[in-house]
């Protein structure tokens, strides 16, 4: 609860002038401080930790910590969320859990700039994939373009008569960005 309280300090720090009507509980600090929690439990509940709400952040597990991360940042109510592999270190459960959060930050009016490696992630919320091969452009579209893009198998699957690439998706390790 304290780290997602954090994130909303520029509403619940009270100005210089309002600082001594804070003090008394006046001046509509209680009112912002009841909005800033509500919210913190709010996100608490979507990402499935409100009964874990008293925890150190440090004693959850690791994709627990990413999705607590990914509260933080809504918190402050962004238009834009960008991240930088969130997925990393995850396993698929995690993963699976971790996008069907995105897709609903996405539901909620939030664009998403994602830099992933996990094009599973990647695939599942993303509208259009800018895809990089050692920082060169090779493919930019919506994901069934990317997926059926031949630079894009051969980059990170490579060629070969034996390989099956009915679900390339399933084992690239494609840099993408998703928006």
């Amino acid at each position: 609860l304290e780290n997602l309280l954090v994130a909303q300090h520029n509403t619940l720090m009270p100005n210089v002038a309002s600082g001594l009507l804070a003090v008394f509980g006046l001046g509509g600090h209680a009112r912002a401080q009841t909005v800033a929690i509500d919210r913190a439990c709010e996100w608490l509940d979507r990402i499935n930790l409100l009964a874990r709400a008293d925890d150190p952040a440090g004693a959850l597990p690791y994709g627990d910590q990413r999705r607590l991360e990914i509260a933080r940042a809504m918190c402050t109510s962004p238009v834009l969320l960008c991240l930088d592999e969130p997925a990393a270190g995850l396993n698929p459960r995690e993963s699976d859990a971790l996008a069907s959060l995105l897709k609903t930050i996405q539901a909620d009016g939030c664009s998403i700039l994602l830099i992933e490696h996990d094009m599973g992630v990647v695939m599942r919320i993303s509208d259009q994939i800018v895809v990089l091969d050692h920082g060169k452009l090779i493919a930019h579209g919506d994901p069934a373009a990317i997926r059926a893009n031949p630079a894009v198998i051969a980059a990170y699957l490579g060629e070969s008569d034996d390989d099956d690439i009915d679900s390339p998706i399933a084992s690239t390790s494609a840099t993408g960005v998703a928006a």
